[in-house]
């Protein structure tokens, strides 16, 4: 069956958006169904089947357009407090695919693992994604590329000695779940994306560091620990570590999330070059890579 309405157009396995997603055409395919023996009915309702948390105002500029030009696009007013863009796009066998979308009430750990929770009570979501902007710390990836993260490598605590600093950190990798579905994205998408002007960038995928520290410097103890901890780091922000932590804390439970994933465009080298001026370029590629793997995180519980 073919569906062209709502400016996407599904078609067998592939969904094509007939126009541009936060700035280019995408096409891309969706993912294989979950099998039989998930059922859900434990479950509460689920509002939504992707929730997406949003921390700095280009993120979530790029978030809403990319919502934009999917289907029955809505804002609502949430009872405490933000703003809740909301629309959904049809799934391989045109069903829907639900997403809704906030913004943090401010930067920082505390603050996304406690958005984290809210999102998850209002909508109950099968996934939780953290899209938006990051510094390179790896050689292999450049402003404009996206890192989405399979482990995120807290690297807050720690003890302070006399002379030294001990780093007390903490790795979390993406639940199984997740995992298998980021392996069917990364196998299947072009890990080169070219745009409409001849721009490309890249797709990759590895371990990102996280915590409230800012990095601007290319020599920055935190970057030289992580390197230690992890050489395959490739980016540094600062709040996935706190939604690992919440799932984490949460995972037990029978209307727990099956995970999360963190998709981020690279804005800076976390060195002090590091400024403003590729924010909406990397938020905005972030969301194009979010619109790509929606397809790939349907499960069998609405």
């Amino acid at each position: 069956m073919t569906d062209h309405s709502g400016g996407i157009h599904v078609s067998g396995t592939t969904v094509n958006f007939g126009g541009p997603v936060a700035g280019r055409d995408m096409t891309y395919h969706a993912a294989p169904q979950a099998g039989p023996g998930a059922t859900g009915s434990a479950r509460p309702r689920r509002s939504a089947d992707v929730a997406v948390l949003t921390i700095i105002d280009e993120e979530i500029r790029a978030v809403q357009a990319t919502l934009q030009r999917m289907r029955d696009y809505r804002e609502r007013r949430l009872s405490y407090g933000p703003l809740a863009r909301e629309a959904w796009l049809p799934d391989a066998e045109n069903r829907p695919i639900r997403v809704a979308a906030v913004q943090t009430y401010t930067r920082g750990t505390d603050s996304a693992g406690l958005a984290y929770r809210e999102l998850v009570a209002e909508y109950n979501p099968a996934v939780v994604l953290l899209v938006g902007i990051a510094g390179g710390v790896n050689p292999k990836v450049r402003v404009g590329d996206v890192v989405i993260s399979d482990q995120v490598i807290a690297y807050d605590a720690r003890r302070e000695a006399a002379g030294h600093t001990y780093r007390r950190g903490q790795a979390q990798a993406i639940a199984r779940p997740l995992g298998d579905r980021l392996n069917d994205f990364m196998s299947k998408t072009t890990a080169e994306q070219v745009r409409p002007d001849g721009e490309t960038f890249h797709i990759r995928r590895g371990p990102i560091g996280s915590g409230n520290a800012v990095v601007t410097d290319a020599r920055s103890e935190i970057r030289r620990w992580l390197a230690e901890f992890n050489e395959k780091v490739m980016a540094v922000e600062t709040e996935a570590a706190g939604v690992a932590q919440s799932f984490h804390e949460s995972a037990q439970q029978d209307d727990s999330p099956r995970g999360w994933l963190t998709i981020r465009g690279i804005s800076d080298t976390a060195d002090k070059k590091k400024g403003h001026s590729y924010h909406d370029l990397a938020a905005r590629h972030a969301a194009e890579v979010m619109a790509l793997i929606l397809p790939f995180l349907v499960f069998d519980e609405k």
